[in-house]
């Protein structure tokens, strides 16, 4: 009966990547069924899936899974999803991990992930600073990951690279004369992989809109004014590092 339970779950995790691209039934199989027969087919399925949104609960359970099946499966998917954050759970997993064939194997798919000789990798930390709404903050991180990448550059959570440390200094908003001036300054700080400051930079960007805007067209003005803001930030960021 049990086997006949996996058996169905297991269709169902990948019927349920295939059809709708959700991960959520082959991440849940993956981090909580009793069966390592189930895990370790559900950590294949999300290899398959090609979604990057897998790789946290692959990830994992590669670092802290019990079964050596499950953690070999989990290097499999993370090798084929590739990308900055498998290879920092590999290269973990290439070190550490107690069974030789899982280490083995990790090492060969950090190895074949590994970004070309010169590629440059930051991890980015929430924004800093108090300025503005909360979401312009979300937004002025999301557009430095967007305008970075757009650069080269690698964007991982966490273990690679440099890391940077943003901060919105100020959100000026002024009305009048029919108009609305929203007015950004922004910081970006980067320290390298030894703790040392690679970069200090402030930068900012003005938008003008017709008319007073309400709240919620305020915060999209806003989101654009960073932006704009994150965007100069990168160009000078790349020209102090390349």
């Amino acid at each position: 009966m049990r086997r006949a339970f996996a058996a169905v779950l297991v269709l169902l995790v990948a019927a349920a990547v295939r059809g709708d691209a959700h991960l959520d039934a082959a991440i849940s199989a993956l981090r909580g069924d009793r069966s390592a027969k189930v895990r370790a087919q559900a950590a294949i399925v999300l290899g398959q899936s090609g979604d990057d949104a897998a790789i946290p609960a692959l990830a994992e359970a590669l670092a802290e899974d019990d079964e050596p099946a499950v953690r070999l499966a989990a290097v499999g998917a993370l090798s084929k999803l590739g990308g900055a954050n498998a290879r920092v759970a590999l290269a973990a997993a290439g070190k550490g991990d107690l069974d030789p064939r899982v280490r083995d194997s990790a090492l060969r798919g950090f190895k074949a992930l590994s970004p070309p000789p010169g590629v440059i990798a930051f991890s980015i930390e929430a924004t800093g600073g108090k300025a503005g709404f909360d979401s312009t903050r979300a937004a002025f991180r999301e557009s430095i990951v967007r305008h970075l990448r757009a650069r080269g550059f690698e964007v991982v959570e966490r273990g690679e690279g440099y890391r940077l440390k943003p901060s919105l200094l100020r959100v000026d908003v002024e009305e009048g004369a029919g108009t609305t001036v929203i007015a950004v300054k922004a910081s970006l700080v980067a320290v390298d992989g030894s703790g040392r400051m690679a970069a200090m930079l402030e930068g900012g960007a003005r938008l003008k809109a017709t008319g007073r805007l309400p709240g919620g067209a305020l915060e999209r003005y806003s989101a654009k004014a960073a932006d704009a803001a994150a965007r100069t930030l990168c160009e000078d960021l790349a020209g102090r590092l390349q």
